[in-house]
């Protein structure tokens, strides 16, 4: 069974794909826009060129665009995972901080390759307008070989068998010379012996190879959660941002006046002196009763409780203030008792 297919434009493709070259940005952390175009971009631009809108696998990213949106996914992810990484572990510290940046870049440029020759080892892609199938060993980058006219996409009875050979030199037509010369000899082994990791690697094991394998099955691992996500639906209201935000508001609290606390607890029968001192005792002033000044209009108003709480606090204070420090009098050398004196 063939479908048919319109392919799509690298810009098109980046259009659509902005929100992950974004994190991909954010990862390469370069300090110009021009370095990321030349050293990032550019590698995701012949990366959309040469799937087009093709999808990756009949299971895994198989809507228009997947081969694409899977690599973005591949090189993020392993991206995310070079950053906790060591890198030239084994070297001085001037050599290591020199090369750790090639490794991180050496990472991307794997995970960016390593999906190039997935399509073809599933479908037969077929050009409508002559009936000509692809062969990207011949014809090279897809969407130019194909350009606006439609293509057929035919599932192969067998998948053909995956050869990391044949994949390092389809990347070839999307790392450039320019960029690989910036590359130390190691780290350039590192690269190609880590497009299209072995998914079972046997013996040692290259720190840039783990890194693009794992990223690879991170990629496959949320591809396939959201291909088996089921979501249950909401069975309340949702309120709109208008009633979120009354609910949000803070209210205003208007402060009940209440007769301050005690410090001490009153005698059970005051004295005369007592009683008319405080019949002759001051009110509290307004200033206690009302909010401070700190709190504005409008703002949460302070409790009575709290004020009180206040006063007290301040007055204590003033107290210590007022006294000042207690001084100790000196006390003599102890005695010791006759009992237990020494004889």
């Amino acid at each position: 069974m063939s479908v048919v297919h319109r392919p799509m434009k690298a810009s098109d493709l980046l259009a659509t794909h902005e929100k992950r070259i974004e994190l991909v940005r954010q990862c390469a952390n370069e300090s110009t826009e021009a370095e990321f175009e030349r050293k990032w971009l550019s590698v995701l631009r012949r990366c959309a060129a040469w799937f087009s809108s093709m999808p990756l696998t009949p299971e895994l990213h198989a809507e228009l665009g997947g081969a694409f949106r899977a690599t973005i996914e591949s090189t993020f992810y392993a991206m995310r995972l070079a950053g906790g990484q060591k890198f030239a572990a084994d070297m001085t510290s001037d050599k290591r901080r020199r090369l750790e940046p090639q490794y991180i870049y050496a990472v991307f440029l794997a995970a960016a390759c390593s999906s190039l020759d997935e399509p073809c080892r599933h479908f037969e892609i077929v050009r409508v307008v002559d009936h000509l199938a692809w062969s990207p060993a011949a014809h090279g980058a897809f969407g130019n070989w194909v350009g606006e006219g439609d293509y057929l996409v035919q599932r192969r009875a067998t998948p053909l068998k995956s050869e990391r050979m044949r994949t390092a030199m389809f990347a070839q037509t999307v790392i450039t010379p320019e960029l690989l010369s910036g590359l130390d000899n190691a780290v350039l082994a590192d690269l190609f012996g880590a497009i299209n990791p072995e998914k079972s690697p046997q013996g040692f094991e290259a720190l840039v190879h783990k890194v693009v394998r794992q990223a690879m099955d991170v990629s496959v691992e949320f591809e396939r959660k959201a291909q088996r996500g089921v979501f249950a639906p909401v069975k309340f209201d949702v309120p709109s941002a208008v009633h979120v935000a009354l609910e949000l508001q803070p209210q205003v609290v208007a402060a009940t006046p209440a007769p301050p606390a005690p410090t001490e607890a009153a005698p059970l029968a005051p004295s005369a002196e007592t009683a008319s001192e405080a019949a002759v005792a001051p009110l509290p002033s307004s200033s206690a009763a009302q909010p401070t000044s700190g709190s504005a209009s409008g703002g949460p108003q302070l409790s009575q409780s709290l004020l009180d709480a206040l006063e007290r606090s301040e007055a204590q204070a003033a107290t210590a203030a007022a006294t000042g420090p207690l001084t100790r009098q000196p006390r003599g050398p102890r005695r010791r008792p006759p009992s237990i004196r020494r004889r």
